[in-house]
């Protein structure tokens, strides 16, 4: 999770100079507003309040995105507890962080901003966490209603599947795709080949056509 981490801060970045924090960030929830201008604390202490504040937030403004947020915390705490060998935990708060990031879909499921941010978790997540399947049914979906995203947006959508197909090992289905990708876009198929397990960062495609949308109840 912790590409994801720098890339949440990218975009907390990019949103400071292009907005410049005030008329924005004053409609944004606070807990959101922390994360998109900071990331997520990597100190343990300060991750769990800032995890509990987004659920807070989620309970008190029904805001989508705090509720992925707040299953993003959890499932960084998850990665903390299994980095000091405490699986228990680690299971229990990696079972609770993808709880709610089912949840999340299943409320808005007509939504498919929310069915992205879903995909670029998972997709990015070890093979061994067992959500390709989830990934490659959210990227059938988002592939199916084309019109609302950009070229960027989709290529980033093909990717996520592309890796989900390897993580399911569907490797005829892997192959077709990469080689669909290629003729498209041969920059992005050299790039899922090469560099394979790199998670990319958040980019402002995704800031402008995915989080701000959200954020203000598209």
């Amino acid at each position: 999770m912790t590409q994801m981490h720098k890339g949440f801060l990218l975009i907390g970045v990019f949103l400071y100079a292009a907005f410049l924090a005030p008329k924005l960030y004053a409609a944004t929830p606070d807990a959101v507003n922390q994360v998109l201008q900071k990331g997520l604390p990597a100190q343990p202490a300060a991750l769990a309040t800032l995890t509990e504040a987004l659920k807070k937030e989620y309970e008190a403004r029904h805001n989508v995105v705090a509720l992925v947020f707040y299953a993003y915390g959890l499932l960084r705490q998850a990665d903390g507890y299994a980095a000091t060998n405490d699986f228990i935990h680690a299971s229990e708060y990696a079972k609770s962080g993808f709880f709610w990031l089912d949840e999340a879909v299943d409320l808005q499921e007509k939504n498919q901003r929310v069915r992205y941010l879903r995909a670029r978790v998972d997709a990015y997540l070890p093979a061994d966490s067992g959500r390709c399947v989830v990934t490659v049914k959210d990227t059938e979906h988002m592939l199916a209603d084309p019109a609302i995203w950009t070229t960027t947006i989709r290529d980033h959508i093909l990717a996520m599947r592309y890796r989900a197909l390897r993580h399911c090992k569907d490797t005829t289905r892997a192959n077709a795709l990469l080689a669909q990708i290629k003729g498209q876009n041969a920059a992005l198929a050299q790039s899922l080949t090469q560099d394979f397990n790199v998670v990319p960062e958040w980019d402002s495609e995704e800031l402008t056509q995915v989080l701000l949308p959200l954020m203000k109840g598209e």
